[in-house]
């Protein structure tokens, strides 16, 4: 932008430029004034949705819209579909008949048809054809036709109201350059330049959009990476970038290929992990950087052992100068953060959960703490929180209206909430509800013989609450069950509920210096971390079937790697478990990694040459027992209190792992 502007004196409203986020548009334009001295910037640079708002603002008749017409935030739209849904008589209660849709899932299902250009107008034909084209494959047709009837009153009230939400701001103009070609020329014809960042991450929409401003004079640029290109669930499509040189034959591909973040052995250990895409467009980083550290590849027998194991070495950094900011713990999956948090937690480490909320903060989880707590005290008042909470989760009748009347009892018998709701003046319905629920609950609490999990696991299936997320459309409904057995495996951990219950209230408060994220290490997904950089980062969980997972597409899983690995400036961390609900190889992203690059086990304990890592071609050398055995000899009590396993598990268990006989774990060093 500053070449064109100060060089070829272009103007600058001849010039468009666009990102993805309201951040870099701020640093463009910053540093775009910066080299014109102070100059203005181009007028047209922000964000997708920022400059299609002032396109439509200048015509806002092309969506059907008044001039000063309103933008709704997620919260506005998320309220807007929950009052269309209940106009068609749709009820968003989980569980209910004929219902279940959240207005969140089906607010998201709407974006992505924004995004992909598909109108209320199109939108039940659209439907249909995709119910028609899934050809037997799992697809929920009853909830693809209920969304599609919902976005069209969703649209209607948006126009009578005057207002558009954020999928609007670029559909319209895409719509109406397409369908009207003075729209478009007038439009077109405003820029000379069109400048893209980010490319590798544009929909169908977005691409559309800048298509059609610069088809006619052709001169586009655009920044990506291939590589990077990991948002595909919110509709990104790689294609785009990999096939600009077919849409623009003429165009010019410059590699940017020096990196000024990682050192040396972290670059060639990303290089490898990449390479192995063959679609790609083909790049090889390379840095003036000193090699570095090797990177770390750490086993373990299992993910407590994991979890306490990074957290030890973190608290061991830590004590060394390393500060807790400077480092972070990257995982595949918000269900993996439980673990970390709660070794973290035990170590005394500040940290934060960024992009997601706190595992004891999650809704799914408050619920069945709340429903163990009612078990565990029923006759107390101190239960009254927890009845107010899950007495109608799932709905059973004991909505606002019922509540009243149990307070009312309550406080009239001096009694807890769950006694009164026996007695409590209810319609018939709500009574044999309430009753029901007592029931429940009571039976939960007399049987003594239960395990803390067990008693648990039968509330929540007594009470349908299990079932009510099994039978939810809304998305994250596999997250949170998940999170829920996580809750079940850490039960059998706790001597009891009191013991339970004041660990979750003590781990949802943290310091005011956690929840603002000064001095703390962060945890978050690697799509959350994409953009970001840390001296020290720790990547865990790196197994087949977790990383790359199961339900992903394989070249993704891969750049997902790289960006990992790209996010660390000094040192990286990769661990893995054998051992993660049953049997598991390490990720086959490991066996990329080149042997001149990496480490096996923790840097510090390096005092000799450590073994291959646990693989059947290298399981050849017995020589290698002596070596682990020495290792884990020397290691002593002092490293298995810390956390820490050895760095490869004893010759004999190798042999077991690869036959897929799980190891003996033992309760000392020698066992080990």
């Amino acid at each position: 932008m500053g070449r064109r502007i100060e060089v070829l004196g272009i103007p600058a409203s001849r010039i468009l430029a666009v990102t993805f986020t309201n951040k870099a548009a701020a640093e463009m334009r910053g540093r775009v004034q910066a080299m014109l001295g102070g100059g203005p910037a181009p007028h047209w640079l922000g964000t997708f949705h920022g400059l299609g708002a002032r396109q439509l603002r200048y015509e806002p008749e092309v969506a059907a819209l008044r001039h000063g017409f309103e933008i709704l935030d997620a919260a506005d739209s998320q309220r807007l579909v929950k009052r269309s849904m209940a106009a068609l008589g749709i009820d968003p209660r989980p569980g209910a008949e004929g219902g279940g849709f959240s207005p969140k899932g089906v607010c998201k299902t709407i974006s992505r048809l924004k995004d992909r250009l598909v109108t209320s107008d199109q939108v039940v034909a659209y439907m249909e054809a995709e119910i028609s084209s899934a050809d037997g494959a799992q697809m929920d047709a009853t909830g693809a036709r209920m969304t599609a009837r919902v976005y069209v009153e969703y649209q209607r009230r948006l126009r009578e109201a005057n207002a558009a939400d954020f999928g609007d701001l670029p559909l319209w103009p895409t719509v109406a350059m397409q369908a009207d070609e003075a729209y478009r020329l007038r439009w077109a014809g405003r820029f000379d330049y069109i400048l893209a960042d980010e490319y590798q991450d544009v929909n169908g929409g977005q691409y559309a959009w800048l298509m059609l401003l610069g088809k006619d004079h052709r001169q586009i640029f655009v920044v990506g990476d291939d590589d990077q290109s990991v948002y595909s669930f919110r509709g990104s499509d790689l294609q785009h970038i990999r096939n600009f040189t077919q849409d623009f034959p003429d165009a010019v591909q410059v590699r940017l290929e020096e990196n000024f973040r990682s050192t040396g052995h972290i670059l060639a250990a990303a290089n490898a992990v990449i390479s192995c895409d063959a679609l790609r467009l083909g790049k090889t980083l390379f840095t003036t950087k000193a090699l570095g550290e090797p990177v770390e590849v750490v086993a373990f027998r299992g993910p407590d052992e994991e979890a306490a194991g990074i957290a030890a070495e973190m608290v061991r950094r830590n004590a060394a100068g390393v500060t807790w900011d400077c480092m972070a713990l990257l995982y595949r999956g918000n269900a993996l953060a439980r673990g970390y948090e709660e070794a973290l937690l035990r170590a005394r480490v500040p940290h934060l959960v960024v992009g997601d909320t706190s595992y004891y903060q999650r809704a799914e989880i408050k619920d069945a703490l709340a429903l163990l707590r009612l078990a565990t005290t029923p006759e107390s008042p101190q239960s009254d929180e927890a009845f107010r909470r899950v007495a109608n989760v799932p709905a059973r009748g004991l909505g606002a209206k019922a509540l009243q009347a149990i307070e009312r009892e309550a406080q009239a018998q001096t009694s807890s909430l769950l006694t009164a709701a026996r007695t409590a003046k209810l319609d018939l319905k709500a009574q044999r509800s309430a009753a029901a629920f007592v029931d429940l609950i009571l039976e939960a609490s007399a049987d003594i013989s239960l395990t803390l999990a067990d008693q648990m696991s039968l509330l929540l299936d007594r009470t349908g609450y299990r079932e009510m997320l099994r039978n939810s459309r809304a998305d994250g409904t596999e997250g949170r069950l998940e999170s829920l057995h996580e809750l079940l495996l850490l039960a059998g951990s706790f001597h009891g509920v009191a013991e339970l219950l004041e660990h979750a209230a003590l781990s949802g408060q943290g310091s005011e210096r956690e929840r603002d994220g000064e001095g703390c290490v962060k945890l978050m997904t690697l799509h959350k971390a994409k953009g970001l950089e840390f001296d020290q980062v720790f990547l865990p969980a790196w197994e087949a079937g977790v990383f790359p997972a199961e339900y992903g597409d394989m070249a993704e899983e891969r750049r997902l790697a790289y960006v990992g690995l790209t996010r660390g400036r000094m040192r990286v961390t990769i661990t893995h478990c054998a051992f993660r609900r049953g049997f598991v190889k390490p990720s086959l992203f490991i066996e990329d990694l080149p042997s001149d690059n990496i480490v096996h086990g923790w840097l510090h304990k390096q005092q000799r040459p450590l073994p291959q890592p646990c693989t059947t071609e290298n399981l050849a050398r017995p020589s290698q027992e002596r070596a682990v055995s020495t290792r884990l000899t020397d290691a002593g009590v002092a490293d298995f209190t810390e956390g820490w396993l050895g760095h490869v598990l004893p010759w004999k268990e190798q042999q077991e792992l690869v036959a897929g006989h799980p190891p003996r774990i033992g309760n000392t060093p020698s066992d080990r």
